[in-house]
């Protein structure tokens, strides 16, 4: 993989990998009057310890993943189609519930959340961030995919992923330093307020359809000896 290959995984990979709740959390913690060098400070903590952390199992597990062959490892035999099939049913009984929640909760008054009062809080809450970023698929890809690369360019490309994929926080700490954080800060929790509905359905109906591929594959697997996508 070249330069510029890299470069448009590292960009894929990241986008993949969007998250603007840490945004949030910290826009919150702004408005409740968290001092500015604590939102910063949590801020370098959370982007420069996703960069860290990828770099550092990029280092670790990295070479290791590369020798694996994903594609034969998932896609033999019946154990992988009955595997497939109880995520299947986890993933699909997953996007019920949220189906089933959200209609529980349509009508009721949605309790105000109450936004972080301690600086500590947000640096604990920025190093959760950055342990359960392992569990998001688009970084674990671009922890092998790193290992493909010099040293160089894979700390630029962890860099450069760390703040593409958390792009909201981002663009808050250049505003922050602009001191123009405030109104960033109000308007884009009026904006995800409005937009969250509309993104959590979507979120359910993905669920629901990979679900139903997923099924469709392990099915035809177990019926006809072979899987739906080859």
């Amino acid at each position: 993989m070249n330069t510029q290959e890299y470069a448009l995984s590292v960009l894929l990979t990241a986008l993949g990998g969007f998250d603007p709740a840490p945004m949030l959390i910290l826009a919150a913690a702004l408005g409740a009057g968290i001092r500015k060098r604590h939102i910063m400070g949590s801020a370098a903590v959370l982007l420069g310890g996703i960069a860290a952390w990828g770099m550092t199992l990029t280092l670790l597990v990295g070479p290791g993943l590369q020798r694996v062959n994903w594609w034969e490892l998932i896609r033999h035999g019946s154990i992988s189609a009955w595997i497939e099939l109880v995520l299947a049913l986890a993933i699909g009984g997953y996007a019920v519930w949220r189906v089933v929640a959200a209609r529980r909760s349509r009508g009721r008054d949605t309790p105000e959340e109450k936004p972080a009062t301690s600086p500590w809080a947000l640096y604990v809450t920025a190093v959760v961030f950055v342990g359960i970023v392992i569990f998001d698929l688009p970084f674990d890809v671009h922890v092998a995919t790193a290992a493909s690369q010099p040293p160089s360019h894979a700390v630029a490309g962890w860099i450069a992923w760390s703040l593409i994929s958390q792009f909201p926080l981002t663009l808050l700490v250049l505003l922050t330093i602009l001191g123009k954080q405030q109104r960033f800060s109000r308007v884009m929790r009026r904006a995800w307020a409005a937009v969250s509905p509309w993104v959590n359905r979507l979120v359910t109906a993905v669920l629901g359809l990979a679900a139903l591929l997923m099924l469709l594959d392990a099915g035809e697997f177990l019926l006809v000896g072979h899987f739906l996508v080859r």
